[in-house]
């Protein structure tokens, strides 16, 4: 009988121990980064593409396919830079993380020289990269862009931004990029799209966390026909407008009304660019 009772115990004991670990394996955050990796087949490429950059830079590197626990839906609301689903790009190689962010904010920016063919189908874009080589490829195309390494300052003025002017910007972790979507310091909180994430979600984390997890590279596309602030609405050209009821006046309107002049009508639009 005692003996029934001690393995009873036992059995309880390891019984507990085993959700334990279950608990504490669930609760750990899961990072991308920690999974990064130079598989040998691709050492000999990786150490040759090393030698071709800067000192100290750091060079991306595999990293795998998985399904995180976020929720699968565009999960845009409020969001500051709501780049939707059409617009993600997977890292279908693994190691096309910088290729895929571009491209993404590319697609975002509908900027045809990274859209036409898609930049992720090129050959210099189907390896690892670095804040060096991405600006090589960047001007080769004629692309323009803004980017900050090294200087983590720099990069949290040139994140605020991007996100004040809605067009999000790749971030860096050791071995891996992404594009982040959203900071907001008041509200702690931060939103990214991880390329290696087969469901392309919006993911969510601390102001701190981030910091802690971010490498310092910063990089922000700019189409030459910049369309974002429109997207975004964030001109205002309606208030600009005068408001003409050609049938009775109807008191209070929205906004965001815009009238259909008469033909005799010409309404003299002040440049948004110069104010």
């Amino acid at each position: 009988m005692k003996s029934k009772k001690s393995l009873i115990l036992s059995l309880t004991a390891v019984f507990l121990t085993i959700c334990v670990i279950f608990s504490a394996t669930r609760q750990r955050e899961f990072k991308i980064e920690d999974y990064a990796f130079v598989p040998p087949e691709l050492q000999q490429e990786y150490e040759a593409i090393k030698t071709t950059i800067p000192e100290g830079e750091n060079l991306t590197k595999f990293t795998p396919l998985y399904t995180s626990d976020s929720p699968p839906d565009e999960n845009l609301p409020d969001v500051q830079c709501p780049i939707p689903m059409e617009d993600r790009v997977p890292n279908r190689t693994g190691i096309q993380c910088v290729w895929s962010s571009i491209e993404m904010l590319g697609r975002w920016a509908e900027e045809p020289k990274l859209m036409d063919p898609p930049l992720t189908s090129r050959p210099q874009c189907k390896s690892f990269s670095s804040p060096s080589l991405s600006a090589k490829v960047l001007k080769e195309l004629n692309v323009k862009f803004e980017q900050t390494y090294g200087d983590r300052q720099a990069g949290i003025a040139l994140i605020k931004k991007a996100m004040k002017e809605g067009r999000g910007c790749l971030w860096d972790v050791p071995g891996h990029a992404m594009v982040l979507i959203h900071y907001d310091e008041e509200a702690d909180v931060v939103k990214w799209v991880d390329n290696s994430d087969s469901r392309l979600a919006v993911q969510t984390t601390t102001i701190d966390k981030f910091k802690r997890r971010w490498g310092s590279w910063i990089l922000v596309i700019y189409a030459d026909n910049d369309i974002i602030p429109a997207k975004l609405n964030r001109n205002f050209l309606a208030p600009k407008l005068p408001i003409r009821d050609q049938n009775n006046p109807q008191g209070e309107y929205p906004k965001d009304y815009i009238p259909i002049p008469r033909k005799d009508e010409v309404f003299e639009i002040p440049s948004l660019f110069n104010e």
